[in-house]
């Protein structure tokens, strides 16, 4: 009689598909992340800018209530102050299908921009996570074995980055509209807050997809894991500081950074510039404080330069999908 019984058995488990593979990368890899003391810490700043925001936003709010706390402090305010802050409370309580929308659109184009060198940096602290430390180890050929395809892999890491990013980016930005807009003494804020909370989703989203793509590919290129974080933080400073020389020089170098690209982005979909302008037509004590700011500088919050920054951005996501198809090949 054999030691082993070596005929069919019948699998009575549990069948899983394929997006459960799927999610069993995406899953480890976000956890591998989340490891990381640093990557949680600005996980929680993030979240604790979410709350400001939204305390900023119930602060508005509460300009509306006569007797609030707000409104008795307003009322000690120089007399200069207290007339910006009775025409803001007028323009809330008399128009909220605008003003609501424009106050929040201006909160939260800044506070998206705010967060995202946040979200970067937390990319180039998980970088090593996502591919590198697979190249070193030749886990590539390893997932092969299992059944599991290329794009298999890559859409498990894309998660992985993605969900890094959400936890960074789009969850406290949806927090504090939430939270922010159910404090409001008016739950008009809700319908009139819409346009704003669709503003961050677009952006957000389109974003998110971007970094993810390009920090995929960044880290594909080295399977050292000092190399691809240094590769990372070093293109995003030269951004930087390429951008203000590039003004004066060749002015298309700008779309070289990604940042740069994303801001263009956002004043595109936020029209910032359009929200200033509505601004200056119904305050016209801020009217009189933005005129002084200079005609170069709105015209570039109200012309964006989309057009080069999507093309930017599509032809680093090119370079980076060329980098995953010749670096991720099991051997």
């Amino acid at each position: 009689m054999p030691l082993h019984d070596a005929h069919y058995q019948h699998w009575d488990g549990t069948h899983l598909g394929l997006w459960a593979r799927r999610w069993v990368i995406a899953k480890n890899g976000l956890t591998a992340c989340l490891r990381n003391k640093i990557t949680w810490r600005i996980v929680t700043v993030c979240w604790v800018a979410g709350l400001a925001a939204a305390a900023f936003l119930f602060l508005i709010g509460q300009l509306l209530v006569a007797d609030s706390t707000i409104s008795r402090w307003a009322a000690q305010l120089n007399p200069q102050l207290q007339n910006v802050v009775g025409m803001l409370t007028s323009w809330l309580r008399d128009h909220p299908e605008i003003s609501v929308r424009t106050t929040q659109d201006v909160l939260f184009f800044y506070f998206c921009l705010y967060l995202m060198p946040l979200s970067i940096f937390a990319l180039g602290v998980a970088l090593p996570l996502f591919i590198t430390r697979d190249l070193a180890s030749n886990a590539i050929t390893i997932y092969a074995s299992k059944a599991v395809s290329r794009g298999d892999y890559f859409l498990g890491k894309f998660s992985a980055a993605f969900g890094l990013l959400t936890l960074t980016w789009l969850a406290p930005v949806c927090g504090a509209w939430l939270v922010g807009n159910l404090l409001a003494p008016d739950w008009r804020f809700f319908w009139h807050a819409l346009a704003p909370l669709c503003h961050a989703l677009i952006f957000g989203l389109a974003s998110m997809t971007a970094l993810s793509g390009l920090a995929l590919g960044v880290s594909a290129l080295s399977s050292r894991e000092k190399w691809t974080p240094a590769l990372w933080f070093i293109w995003w400073a030269l951004g930087g500081v390429l951008q203000p020389i590039a003004e004066h020089t060749q002015p298309w170098l700008r779309h070289l950074s990604f940042t740069f690209n994303l801001r263009q982005i956002a004043l595109a979909v936020f029209g910032l510039g359009r929200d200033l302008q509505t601004a200056q037509e119904n305050i016209p004590v801020l009217g009189d404080a933005l005129g002084h700011i200079p005609t170069d500088t709105m015209n570039a919050l109200s012309h964006p330069a989309l057009g080069g920054a999507v093309a930017g951005l599509v032809l680093m996501l090119a370079a980076a999908a060329l980098i995953l198809r010749k670096r991720v090949v099991p051997e």
